[in-house]
């Protein structure tokens, strides 16, 4: 165990580094979720945006080629004088009081995520914790201790032979 002590303490560090960065990490789950929502609020906006624009587009063709149409929006906003002949057209729409609000602007947020240093210290303290275990497993266990295996007797070093 004293050699796999190392090992296992590394191979703890960077599962924990690894699951942090991709559960917690920049381009982790979490973060990939609020840029799906983000990505749900902006589209909902450019699709109100884009029905204002067709809405214009359509009104500034008429206006731009018929001239009926160009007289009933004069007599709308009072600009034609009395006696005129106004022709309604139909198919065009232009509300009564039509204001061309294209709303707040929204912008797409950064996502919140634990920074890469974070993972890497917990990493560190993973591997730090894990290999500390594994040391004192192997101290109870007595791997640190030195053997004995010189006997003295009378100053004349006895080896552990097998007595005959």
């Amino acid at each position: 165990m004293k050699k796999c002590s190392f090992l296992w303490a590394a191979f703890a560090g960077t599962f924990f580094y690894v699951l942090i960065t991709i559960f917690c990490g920049r381009d982790g789950f979490f973060a990939q979720r609020q840029q799906i929502k983000q990505k749900e609020i902006l589209s909902v906006s450019a699709e109100k945006i884009q029905k204002i624009n067709d809405t214009l587009n359509l009104e500034y063709a008429a206006l731009e080629k018929d001239m009926d149409v160009i007289g009933s929006l004069a007599k709308k906003l009072g600009y034609v004088a009395s006696g005129d002949k106004i022709v309604i057209i139909n198919g065009l729409y232009l509300p009564e009081n039509f204001i061309c609000d294209p709303g707040t602007p929204v912008k797409a947020e950064e996502p919140e995520f634990l920074p890469e240093w974070f993972g890497k210290i917990c990493g560190i303290i993973a591997f730090l914790a894990v290999y500390f275990y594994c040391m004192s497993l192997d101290f109870k266990k007595g791997l640190f201790k030195k053997k004995k295996d010189k006997v003295f007797v009378g100053g004349i070093p006895v080896y552990d032979l097998p007595q005959v």
